[in-house]
Order: C-alpha cells, then structure tokens, then sequence
C-alpha cells in the first residue's frame, strides 16, 4: 500500500488533542455548602486540583482515537499500488474494431475502465500523456499532473471507423522515453501485439456480419456484398431509396463465407442505403451507401470545322458543344473551355480552358516555332503529368508530316528532342497546345487519338461525377479540382461543411458528402460520394494474444482506498453517537 497524499499524516496531531483532552482535569472552585455531609465527595474531588489524572477505560475515548486515526488516513489518500508510477504514456487503439461490443460494452469503454483504474492508483506528482492512434496519432494531453484532466481526456475517448496506426503512436512514446528516466508506455488496444511495451488487452472473440461493398446499377438494381465473420446465419437486409423502405432480402452465409445480394431500388435514385437488420458485435459496418453523382454540364466553344476533335470531345457526356469561329467565341458567355483548330484570335478570352491545335501563336506561356519536317517517332514526356495525360496510349505507327516545335509549357508528347504537346497552368487557368495540323498526322485515324482528348479534357475540365470516388473513413479522399471554382467545400454526413482543397482529410463520419464548388456569376455544381468504416476492421472473431508483456486489468490497476477509509469513519460516528447517547 501507499499514499498518494502523505502530508494529510499532519492530521495524526489530533491523536495529541483528543488524548490531552482526556488528560486534563477540570478545575475547582470554592463554593460554601449547608453541611458537611459533603465534605466526603468534596474531599474525594480535592484530586481534581492536580493538573492531570491517569486515563481511566473510556470507550469513547478509544472510538475517537481510532475515528482521528481514520480521518487522518483519509486525508493521505491511501491506495493499493499500481502497475504504473513516475511518469506514464497511455495509448489508446481508436480502430473501429474498438466499437465492438460484448455484453453490452464496448471495447473502448472497457479500454477507459482500465485506464482509470490505473490513474486511480497514481500518486501525487505524477505525469501522464495520453496518445490516441487512429489513422493519425494525436497528443490529447501531454505531460499533465492534473489528474482530474487526465480523467476528463480519458471520458472523452471515441473509437473511430478507421485503422489505427499503433506503431506511430509508440514509436513517439519512446521517443520521449529517450529523454525521461523509467518512462511507463500502457497501450489499450484489442490487437496489438508488442514486446516493447506494456499491453492492456480489451475485448474477446465475437460474431459479426458486415456489409463490404454497394453498387447500383441504371437500371435501380443494388449489388451488396455481405461477410460473415462468425457462426451460420442467415442475414436480412433492408434496402432503403432516398429514405423510403424499397426491398427486404435474406441471404443463408455459412461460417467465413462471402456473398451477394440483389436488392431492388427505383432507377434515377439519388441516395441508396442497405443494411443489415439485427444486431451483432458491430454496428458500424452493418450499413452501406450508393450516392448517384451530381454535377453541371460543361460548356464548350469549337472554333473550327474538325469532326475528329468534335466527335472526341462529345464522348463527354457533361459536355455542351457550341460551333462557333475564332472570332466569334470571344463573344460567347460562359464557357469553360475553348478549342481552337489552327486558326486562333489575336486576343485570347480572359476566361476558360484553352486547348489548341496547329495554332501559329502563343498561348499563354507556350510560344510555337517555326515549321519542320517530322522524322522521328513519337514518344512520351518523361514526367509525372505527361505519365497521366498519355496514359492508356500506344503512340505506335503514328505517321508526321510537319510540325511546329512547342517552347515553354511542360513537355507531354515528344518528337526527338522537340516538344509537340505541351501544358501550361497560370493562375488557374489552364492550356494544352499541339504542335501539328491533325490533317498533317494519320493520328485521327487511330485509337490512341479518342483516349489523348479525353485525357486532355479530363486535365482540363474534370469531370467531377466520375473523377470522385467513394471514399474509407480515416484516409484521404481526392476532390478533383476545378479551377474555375471561387471555393470547394464539403458538407459531411453530421452536416458541417469543411473548406477544402484537392485532398479532404476530415473523414471521420460515415455516410453521404456533398462536395460544391461555388463560381462567380455561375451556379452551384454539386457531386456526391460516400464514406464506410474501413472493412479491414469487421473481423472481430479474435484479439491479440494474452502472451508477452501484456498487463492483465485487477493484476496491475491502482486503485485508491480513500472511499472505503471515509465509509469507516461514518461507522465510528454512528458507534460513538449510540455510546453517548446510552452513557448520557
């Protein structure tokens, strides 16, 4: 046993107190009597002229040493000792696994059971960090003597709908351990295993169904995947469309197996919900969503009378195509690219995509040269724009006649040592230029050239509904970009809307986002896609070992007895009351 207050032992000074209370006696005085019969119990009480007497047996004098005893053990905070003490690191597992519950708790609250059990039995002085590991590692509190924080911090703990990146987490515990002496790591967690450091192990084997993917057709037709991680069973899932009960199915699983489901949902749904119904281990991976993408056609100028670059470009199904000449699309109001053929104005729109072909001046930053005589084959630029923008092409047999070697820009497409497709970005305009007459190349003519103006186009004008894919809590989710847009933002299940750039990272929450992208003068474009707890995490059948260094709960918590000392001390009272009140 130890205290975790040991300067309240100054209330052992009232053992003094009471015992020369009883020591003294009261003092005599002079009073005139009637008769002398009472010259004996006078006599007998001329003792009392001496300043101290024996103890005589006094049951209360002994119930209120003992009651002064109490109280002054109280006041030292008393506790059985701890498997921790000094200075301690507490980790703490935020994987979604740690939602799983058996009897009704859950393993993080388990996890935060233990941990206070353990701060419990800390004593005064000592320090505690407290480290959280989901897909990031977060300090909640470093270095803190405050106690009744660490409990705050500790009540506050959520696990998550991710992994969780424990090896992270202890490394920056021993980190610090380099520069403190006899430093205490304590992980929680239901899985990690480590020699290392000390393990508080949470949770026991359960059964669990999860929900591991959704797909949904034109058609309406909802494509489930459903796992069974425990013992036969036949599931039941419920198919919701835009919040409105649609399907009921079973599906028979056996022990381990994986299978599909079809479930039926109105063709054009916005919102595709399936879930299981019932209850398992785990909740958070017992629903699924299909979010129908959203977004605004693109307007398009072409300036010119090429039917291969029309007939690529209107493979783009957000695409508007507007005909126009070069003169005229300086005219024309809200477009988001123009294409030049070889003719190009002498002043190019101050808005929108630019993507030219055969021109004979500069766009932008990109100046093309005079004309040569094409003799080598083409290839592709060595960089990692110019790996995406020729990605999926072949480049074979592609036949020259002339071309015009491209200065500035970044090199996508070259012939020898001169550049023949080249990109440029400025201030958040965009610009792909070619470098030769298509009617000088057999390039139309071949497959690579539908695949080289999608790329193009998806460089330039992002096609947001296919470009944006459902993402898994805890990582990151690419927002493609569109430079046009004054402001991106994304409005989370919970409905808090976060600023973001080309990557969200705040995907904590399960469910449907909504990415907008604001314009000046434009309306709203909108794409929607959805986040799912990580289904690595669903497998609940088993935790770690109990081997190696693993702290087993009652065997190393602290606990302080202060509670139990107080209780006592009420007993005392009640004891002395009914002496006092028999010897009155």
């Amino acid at each position: 046993m130890r205290f975790l207050f040991p300067a309240g032992a100054w209330g052992f000074a009232a053992l003094a107190v009471i015992t020369a209370l009883y020591l003294l006696r009261r003092r005599s005085e002079s009073v005139t009597v009637p008769s002398l019969l009472l010259w004996q119990r006078a006599a007998a009480e001329q003792q009392a002229m001496k300043p101290f007497q024996k103890l005589k047996k006094n049951i209360l004098f002994f119930i209120q040493i003992a009651l002064a005893i109490l109280l002054a053990l109280a006041l030292m905070r008393p506790a059985v000792s701890g498997g921790v003490q000094g200075e301690t690191v507490l980790i703490f597992d935020l994987s979604a696994s740690m939602q799983a519950e058996e009897n009704g708790v859950s393993r993080m609250e388990q996890a935060k059971r233990r941990a206070e059990a353990l701060v419990d039995g800390m004593r005064e002085g000592d320090r505690v960090t407290v480290l959280t590991a989901g897909t990031r590692v977060n300090t909640l509190l470093s270095r803190s003597e405050d106690l009744s924080r660490v409990r705050a911090a500790l009540g506050g703990l959520r696990a998550g709908y991710g992994g969780a990146d424990l090896d992270a987490a202890v490394s920056l515990a021993q980190a610090m351990a380099r520069d403190t002496d006899g430093l205490n790591i304590v992980v929680f967690s239901d899985t990690y295993e480590s020699r290392d450091v000390q393990i508080v192990r949470v949770g026991s084997g359960s059964d669990n169904r999860a929900l591991l993917s959704l797909t949904v057709g034109e058609d309406g037709r909802a494509f489930a995947r459903v796992a069974n991680y425990g013992a036969d069973a036949v599931v039941t899932l419920e198919c919701e469309a835009d919040g409105e009960l649609c399907d009921i199915t079973a599906i028979s699983l056996s022990e381990g197996e994986t299978a599909s489901a079809v479930l039926s949902a109105p063709a054009g749904a916005q919102t595709v919900r399936v879930s299981i119904a019932g209850a398992d281990a785990l909740a958070a991976d017992n629903e699924r969503w299909y979010a129908a993408r959203e977004a605004g056609a693109y307007r398009v100028a072409l300036c010119g009378e090429n039917v291969f670059l029309e007939k690529a470009a209107a493979l783009r199904s957000d695409i508007t195509l507007l005909r126009a000449s070069a003169g005229e699309a300086a005219a024309l109001e809200d477009i988001d690219l123009y294409i030049f053929d070889g003719e190009t104005p002498e002043t190019l729109p101050e808005s929108g995509m630019l993507l030219c072909v055969g021109c004979d001046r500069p766009i932008l930053d990109i100046t093309p040269g005079e004309s040569k005589d094409a003799k080598n084959p083409l290839r592709a630029g060595v960089s990692e724009k110019a790996r995406l923008l020729t990605e999926n092409l072949l480049l074979e047999d592609v036949a020259l006649r002339a071309y015009r070697p491209l200065d500035g820009g970044e090199a996508i497409l070259r012939l020898g040592g001169d550049t023949l497709l080249a990109v440029t970005e400025q201030a958040g305009r965009r610009a792909a230029v070619l470098g030769f007459d298509l009617h000088d190349s057999n390039l139309p003519m071949k497959g690579d050239f539908p695949v080289l103006i999608q790329n193009l186009l998806a460089w330039l004008l992002p096609d947001t509904r296919q470009a944006l894919r459902d993402g898994t809590c805890g990582r990151e989710v690419h927002i493609p970009a569109d430079s046009r847009a004054e402001s991106v933002s994304v409005v989370l299940p919970s409905g808090r809307t976060v600023g973001t750039g080309e990557t969200l990272e705040d995907t904590e929450e399960q469910g449907v986002c909504t990415v907008r992208y604001a314009y000046s003068g434009r309306p709203t474009r909108t794409a929607r896609f959805a986040l799912h707890m990580d289904s690595a995490e669903s497998d609940v059948r088993d935790v770690g070992s109990v081997s190696g260094n693993v702290m087993l709960g009652g065997k190393t918590a602290g606990r302080e007895l202060t509670p139990w000392v107080l209780l006592a001390c009420l007993v005392l009272l009640l004891l002395e009351w009914e002496v006092s009140r028999r010897v009155a």
